[in-house]
């Protein structure tokens, strides 16, 4: 991980060093638990700031990071004297740390992923590998729109979900 942290700063650094434009977006996103997420975590939010550079026309490099919350489910459990009792699971809650890749088909719609690293941030919430395929349409020059998935590996599974979000271009 230190090594790939290490890359990761070189490559940023390189970047901006011979870029001409650079973009700041930041936005927020709402998450429907997709598979076996939707077991343990009824919905999702969190907030993204990317910093992108053109490196062509069509394509733009750069990182993105963010913060993001799922609230735990609460599910009924039979118990072995036919009682009922509710679980509650734990909230998660993650950090992104990841690269960001965009290529722009056309002035107003870009497909992209970020993918990286999450920090899992709380008791028994594990970090992993994170990805997050997405595509996004740019309204006006300050606001777009985007639709997203979201997957984590951690040990275990993969958390999955599905994004709708906006951004704001600074």
């Amino acid at each position: 991980m230190k090594k790939i942290m290490i890359f990761a700063t070189a490559l940023m650094i390189s970047l901006t060093a011979f870029s001409q434009d650079k973009k700041i977006k930041i936005g927020a996103f709402g998450a429907i638990p997709m598979g076996d997420t939707k077991d343990v975590s009824k919905t999702g939010f969190g907030i993204d700031a990317t910093y992108l550079i053109e490196v062509s026309d069509k394509f733009d490099l750069g990182f993105t990071t963010g913060f993001s919350f799922f609230a735990g489910k609460k599910v009924k459990i039979l118990n072995n004297d036919n009682s009922v009792s509710t679980l509650k699971y734990a909230n998660a809650k993650y950090i992104p740390i990841t690269g960001a890749v965009r290529f722009n088909a056309t002035d107003k719609l870009y497909i992209g992923t970020d993918i990286g690293y999450a920090i899992g941030i709380g008791d028994d919430v594990k970090g992993g590998l994170h990805y997050k395929p997405r595509i996004g349409y740019q309204i006006t020059d300050l606001i777009g729109i985007n639709m997203s998935y979201t997957g984590l590996k951690v040990k275990g599974g993969t958390w999955k979900t599905l994004n709708f979000g906006v951004e704001f271009s600074l």
